[in-house]
């Protein structure tokens, strides 16, 4: 993968830094796994993209990590990336199946949707993931096939178009399979605790927030006390607020260090670090390595 970037900034940057050939259209791309098995990377790098990405695994196995959720994608995998997620796959198995990227510049006026983050798998919170059973699986690959045809032969009104269907099913399933979960309260602080650390790390990485925030800052935020929000995170995700923001730093440290041209110590500045010695002190007591045995260590 490019080391020379963290975020890309568009469809034809994402796949020329996942070895992709360009895209016929900058702003909606659809192929199959297997039409390019020969640019199809084992294993990247921590990164995010500005694009929304929709993908149905038929065949094949890869660990992906979202944010600081683990997934194991398989036959019957749909699923979804937003803009600032956070993400790394390692392919397990060669893939079968179809992976969409689109922006919202592919957006046209509707009555559906017109902003692709409306629908709930792409919030930050959200899970990125549908496991499919056969019938659904085919249904969703046939509709994927259709897609695929439009854009091949460059009928770009009806790719919106069906790229909406898929959508507004999908949106349903996923709404079916997690509602019940989402009506718990606690179950629903973790949601808003999950929401505002992904958008929290967003900020800070673009420079748009000075500091990162503390457990007491997070609570307040939720209007809770601190307290009750580790608790609750402890009993239901089984790590404290500290704990969960400390993976966090670290898994964005990791990010910055191998996807970007910084220096420990711009990556210490990154993150709101004022000493680059506490940073590599603290990055070594999560990793086990320092930042530069790190960076060695994964960029040969």
């Amino acid at each position: 993968m490019n080391k020379e970037v963290a975020i890309f900034k568009d469809i034809p940057t994402l796949l020329k830094g996942l070895k992709l050939p360009p895209p016929k259209n900058p702003y909606f791309q659809i192929h199959r796994f297997e039409d390019a098995p020969d640019s199809q990377l084992n294993e990247t790098a921590i990164f995010r993209s500005n694009t929304y990405v929709m993908a149905l695994m038929t065949k094949g196995e890869a660990h992906y990590k979202i944010g600081l959720r683990d997934y194991e994608m398989k036959k019957g995998s749909l699923y979804f990336l937003g803009p600032k997620h956070l993400r790394y796959y390692r392919r397990e198995q060669k893939w079968k199946g179809y992976v969409c990227i689109f922006t919202n510049d592919f957006t046209t006026q509707s009555r559906l949707p017109n902003n692709y983050s409306d629908y709930t798998f792409y919030h930050l919170d959200a899970s990125q993931k549908l496991q499919l059973d056969d019938e659904k699986m085919f249904h969703f690959q046939e509709l994927m096939e259709t897609l695929l045809n439009c854009f091949e032969t460059n009928r770009t009104n009806l790719c919106w178009h069906y790229l909406q269907v898929i959508l507004i099913e999908a949106e349903a399933l996923h709404r079916k399979e997690h509602e019940s979960q989402e009506e718990r309260p606690e179950a629903l602080i973790v949601i808003k605790f999950n929401e505002l650390l992904e958008r929290h790390f967003y900020d800070i990485v673009t420079g748009k927030a000075e500091e990162i925030f503390s457990v007491n800052d997070f609570a307040d935020k939720l209007f809770v006390h601190p307290n009750y929000l580790s608790n609750t995170l402890k009993k239901l995700t089984g790590e404290t607020a500290g704990q969960i923001i400390k993976k966090r730093v670290v898994l964005e440290a990791k990010s910055l260090l191998l996807t970007t041209g910084m220096s420990v110590s711009q990556t210490a500045y990154s993150l709101k670090f004022n000493d680059t010695s506490y940073f590599t002190k603290f990055f070594k007591g999560a990793v086990g390595l320092t930042p530069k045995q790190y960076q060695a260590q994964n960029r040969a």
